[in-house]
């Protein structure tokens, strides 16, 4: 099948019923060429499924190993992972990002908690970065972290939020540095010598166009109100 993920032609064959559930609202109809083609060995997942964490099932891992591929083949286009859940709000994107673990997840929500229908999640794990000439959008892709919100949706991308945990909720702006070595942590990093130059080009790119925070944050719903006052340009919701 062919699938239009941030603005590429995708072809892949899927076997498992979740990653063929996931690609249903990105099928593309039209004439053009593949872009990027993806595909996925047995033996590949054989491997993968050896390194698994227990109960990940055979099926969950052929949508991760296809994410895999897509966010490799999609460097040399302008596009790149961050990994993170990508809350709508106002009409664009905010990606919160952090290791799995931390509770990305679990800080959106608090979003949708407080704001109710004035947000909604886009994607809430692996969502991509498209550097364009005026700026940089959020788009859906068809890759799942579990949640199963995986959304063909492209919004300006607004921010991008690291998260911490803390007991105290607080923001602040990163440096450069700083910036350079989360992201890098929160994107596909494992690649060639060419596509790893194109990837740090991309890095380099965003951080210009693009507003950095750190947010340490509790997980009561203050943490979702003290992210929205600091980092949300147009602050026309209710609290």
């Amino acid at each position: 099948m062919k699938l239009l993920i941030a603005g590429l032609v995708t072809e892949l064959e899927p076997k498992f019923e979740t990653t063929k559930r996931l690609c249903k609202p990105f099928i593309y109809t039209g004439e053009r060429t593949a872009d990027i083609t993806l595909s996925v060995s047995d033996a590949y997942l054989d491997d993968l499924m050896k390194r698994a964490a227990e109960g990940v099932t055979r099926e969950q891992m052929e949508n991760f190993a296809f994410s895999v591929e897509f966010n490799r083949k999609a460097i040399p286009f302008g596009t790149m992972l961050v990994h993170s859940s990508a809350l709508v709000c106002g009409g664009g994107a905010y990606l919160f990002s952090a290791d799995s673990g931390v509770g990305k997840s679990t800080h959106t929500r608090l979003w949708l908690k407080v704001f109710g229908d004035a947000v909604h999640i886009l994607n809430d794990d692996k969502p991509v970065v498209k550097l364009c000439a005026d700026g940089a959008l959020c788009c859906g892709t068809p890759f799942d972290g579990g949640s199963g919100i995986a959304n063909n949706e492209t919004v300006p991308l607004r921010a991008i939020v690291f998260l911490d945990r803390g007991e105290q909720n607080s923001v602040r702006v990163p440096d450069s540095k700083e910036i350079i070595r989360r992201l890098y942590f929160q994107t596909v990093h494992m690649v060639d010598a060419a596509t790893a130059d194109k990837m740090l080009k991309n890095l380099e790119a965003l951080l210009k166009i693009t507003r950095f925070y750190v947010l340490t944050c509790n997980m009561d719903d203050d943490a979702a109100v003290t992210a929205y006052n600091e980092i949300v340009e147009d602050k026309d919701l209710q609290i």
